[in-house]
This record gives C-alpha cells, structure tokens and sequence, in this order.
C-alpha cells in the first residue's frame, strides 16, 4: 500500500515537471482558486486527464483523490487530453497496475 502511494505522488510530479516543467510545476499543480470560482473550467476535461492517468498509471484509490485539484489545475491551464497522455505513458509507461490494485489486494490506499 505504502508503495502504490509513494508511486501515485512521483508519478503526478513528474507528469507535472513534463508538462509545465521543473519551476513551474509545483506553483501550477498546487494552485488554489478563490471559493467564488469553481475546480475546474471544464469538467470533461478533469474527468479525460483522470481517466488518462489511470489508464497509464493505476487507480487513484482514495489516497489519490487529494490529486484532484492537480488534475483540475492541469485542466485549467489547457493542457491537451494528447499532452496529458504522453506525460502518463512516459512516466508510467511500465508500471504494473494491476500488481497494486485494491480490487486484487483489498484495500484503499
């Protein structure tokens, strides 16, 4: 369990260093908008570069949802579902998602 969540917070940082670079990407992906506007711009958006990172990366499992707002800010910036998708796979091109699943395993990182 332990594992899988080191290798959920590596993996949204350097898909945040590939698509934003190294002294943006903390600033960008941790970004908080004012309570007056909403998470996200576009909603299709959020749920294609989720989607787009689990298929590549694994499930988010519970842990994971603290990524949210990344994923949003990613959104927010206009990063292509394409972009997205090239950062996942290089980044997580050889991990073994199945290997950590809480479906196999029985927990919720």
């Amino acid at each position: 369990m332990m594992m899988h969540r080191a290798h959920l917070d590596s993996s949204i940082e350097l898909i945040g260093n590939l698509i934003f670079g190294s002294d943006v990407a903390p600033s960008v992906l941790k970004t908080v908008r004012p309570s007056c506007q909403a998470l996200v711009d576009d909603w299709v958006c959020l749920k294609t570069v989720v989607q787009a990172f689990e298929l590549h990366c694994g499930s988010l499992t519970q842990y994971g949802m603290k990524y949210m707002r990344a994923f949003a800010n990613i959104c927010n910036e206009g990063v292509s579902k394409d972009a997205m998708e090239e950062a996942c796979g290089n980044v997580c091109g050889s991990y073994n998602s199945a290997k950590w699943s809480p479906f196999i395993h029985g927990y919720s990182a």
